[in-house]
């Protein structure tokens, strides 16, 4: 299932999905990460530069993201 996410200007946009692998602490995990693409915007002027796109988050999606860091860790470290 697909799940559509809206961009500044209302526009449905998919959400997307990519693998991470780090380090952390001598330990590799890895894990699913999930984000959609948007304009990117310069932060000290608040311009939005439409020509280049770059990840986003919802508030949903780093909840999902962080919790699949966690379990990653576990699994990592054999608690689970």
């Amino acid at each position: 299932m697909e799940t559509k996410v809206l961009t500044r200007e209302n526009i449905p946009t998919d959400e997307l999905q990519t693998t991470v692998d780090i380090v952390y602490k001598e330990v590799t995990l890895q894990y699913n990460e999930v984000y959609y693409l948007d304009y990117i915007v310069n932060e000290d002027t608040g311009m939005i530069n439409k020509d280049i796109l770059e990840k986003h988050y919802t508030k949903n999606q780093m909840d999902r993201n962080l919790r699949a860091l966690k379990n990653a860790y576990l699994v990592a470290k054999g608690s689970v």
